[in-house]
């Protein structure tokens, strides 16, 4: 009996710690769901600044001031965009450039995302599998 108790405890332990797992992944997944969005948005809104200039019209935006202030502004030049390399690093890209990119990025984080989506899966398999191993331990399941 104690041995089947401490088998229990075990399993329990197992559980557990992939549940864990399992929550700390899906808040890193979370992030780069995030991440994926802001690139998303990014594209809309340099081909919006874009569009707008190649149409006459002025190209105004947002810039951030800091403690969540915001100033209007105009665009001068939609065709030169500041890009982030990483690593602190920034280049000047034009437009298509800048949407290139931000495109192979998303490309990026969408496999990263895949790929953790599948350890995911394989992670709430092992839970199951759990699961159904504690599950022969209850009276009446023998």
């Amino acid at each position: 009996m104690a041995e089947v108790s401490e088998e229990i405890r075990t399993l329990a332990a197992r559980h557990q710690e992939l549940q864990r797992q399992a929550e700390a992944l899906r808040q890193e997944m979370s992030m780069v769901q995030a991440s994926i969005a802001s690139c998303d948005q990014t594209i809309v809104t340099i081909n919006e600044l874009k569009a707008a200039s190649e149409a006459g019209k002025t190209a105004e935006t947002m810039v951030p001031v800091g403690f969540g202030s915001y100033v209007y502004a105009e665009v001068k030049n939609p065709e030169k965009v500041i890009v982030n390399l990483g690593a602190g690093f920034s280049a000047e890209e034009t437009a298509e450039e800048a949407i290139e990119t931000l495109n192979r990025r998303k490309e990026q984080l969408t496999k990263i995302l895949e790929q953790m989506n599948a350890s995911l899966t394989k992670l709430a398999q092992g839970m199951q599998a759990l699961e159904t191993e504690a599950a022969k331990y209850q009276p009446g399941q023998a």
